[in-house]
């Protein structure tokens, strides 16, 4: 939903409201889980509400997209859920729609948050939205045992990259599993930049939209290795989803992936074994950084000062050290509390965990695009990476001129 969309939907919103609301609605809660690991982690929030005898009920909608334009019909309509999952910043959500005080019951979120995390769930210095988990974008996925009967490991560069790839495609392997989402395309450009460049230019080029290296050579070699990348996928990535392509690893069609972590909740369930059957690893070129993104939950403004107290009790379960970990353990990311155990956490989460607290200290936790540029340019830089990844008329320097140009596009 674009910037101006929202700031329409606040004005609409400051029209006198009709009616008088109910004192103590359900706490509904929209969202788009509907894979398995996160179907499975939604009936664990749900045991959680129901447990602490507060009034629950969920709204799937399929797709972030379609999600966020429900949610806006739903507040233009004067019934919106008392929660939502969200992928856009809570600052843009917070100029076009009243958002809930979570202030009473998050004094020690300070303490017991990563400082990258606390700062995103506020707006106007109250916390609104609540944590569920961390999720590190910037992981690669294997097929160990596949690779290993070819004599093959998971490349570390993007260099090695290309060369298993093209020793997978020899064997009649699909090396690279991707589905039709301009994220995953995104996702690989994002992996692409971060191993050639660098944190460094990736906040100058892309974040900040610096024209230097946007229009560099460096970025020039980075498009051209970007669409080599799409010669190693398979023409069947137009109908499946991100669940999709994590089960042609499970399939042993295809060798690698590059999705966030919520793929390691896909591999759990299907009882696969870290070190034994798939591996996990950062992303080529990228060692110790940790590229992430967080699963929150906003609250809008209540509707009686009885919802109030119900969204508070539901705040404070969420944010239980063991609840947090249970949530993330399932859907396969890492707590979000720094005291949470990580007790029952396989390898992949472990290491995972580490990197965020490594690259927390050294500087090289990078937080995800989505939550950093405006949403009109984030949707300008997205329509490049797809055009460029789907037409092979838009050649490498004409996408370089398109990059330059959204990096222009700001709300």
């Amino acid at each position: 939903m674009q910037r101006r969309e929202l700031l329409g939907l606040a004005a609409a919103l400051a029209l006198p409201a009709c009616g008088h609301a109910e004192a103590a609605p359900p706490l509904e809660l929209l969202h788009w889980w509907t894979s398995g690991s996160e179907a499975a982690m939604l009936a664990e929030l749900r045991r959680s509400a129901q447990a602490a005898g507060l009034p629950w009920k969920d709204t799937p909608v399929a797709g972030a997209g379609h999600a966020n334009t429900v949610l806006k019909t739903r507040f233009l309509s004067g019934h919106p859920p008392a929660l939502a999952q969200i992928d856009k910043s809570v600052q843009l959500w917070g100029e076009a729609v009243p958002l809930a005080d979570l202030s009473p019951v998050s004094a020690d979120w300070p303490r017991l948050l990563p400082a990258a995390i606390d700062r995103e769930l506020r707006w106007q210095g109250r916390p609104v939205a609540v944590p569920l988990n961390v999720h590190r974008l910037n992981s690669m996925w294997s097929n160990r045992r596949l690779l290993q009967r070819l004599g093959l490991a998971a490349p570390r560069s993007w260099d090695e990259f290309f060369r298993v790839a093209e020793a997978l495609q020899r064997a009649g392997v699909i090396p690279l599993a991707i589905g039709s989402s301009v994220g995953q395309k995104l996702s690989v450009f994002v992996n692409l930049v971060l191993g050639r460049g660098g944190p460094a230019f990736f906040e100058r080029a892309l974040v900040q939209g610096d024209a230097s290296l946007l229009g560099s050579a460096a970025m020039l070699d980075m498009l051209r290795e970007f669409k080599r990348i799409k010669r190693y996928t398979d023409a069947a990535q137009v109908s499946r989803d991100w669940a999709g392509a994590t089960g042609l690893l499970l399939q042993g069609r295809a060798a690698l992936q590059f999705t966030g972590d919520w793929a390691n909740g896909e591999f759990q369930k299907a009882g696969w074994q870290p070190g034994e059957d798939y591996d996990c690893h950062a992303a080529p070129g990228h060692a110790d950084l940790h590229y992430f993104e967080f699963d929150r939950l906003l609250f809008f403004k209540p509707q009686s000062p009885e919802q109030a107290l119900l969204q508070q009790r539901l705040a404070t379960t969420l944010m239980q050290a063991e609840d947090s970990a249970r949530y993330a353990r399932i859907k396969g990311g890492i707590p979000v509390r720094r005291d949470a155990s990580l007790a029952g956490f396989n390898a992949c989460a472990r290491q995972s965990h580490a990197d965020f607290r490594a690259a927390e200290a050294s500087g090289r936790l990078v937080l995800a695009l989505g939550a950093r540029l405006p949403e009109a340019g984030y949707g300008a830089l997205r329509d490049v990476v797809a055009a460029c990844w789907a037409s092979e008329r838009l050649t490498p320097e004409l996408a370089q001129k398109r990059l330059l140009q959204a990096a222009k596009v700001r709300d």
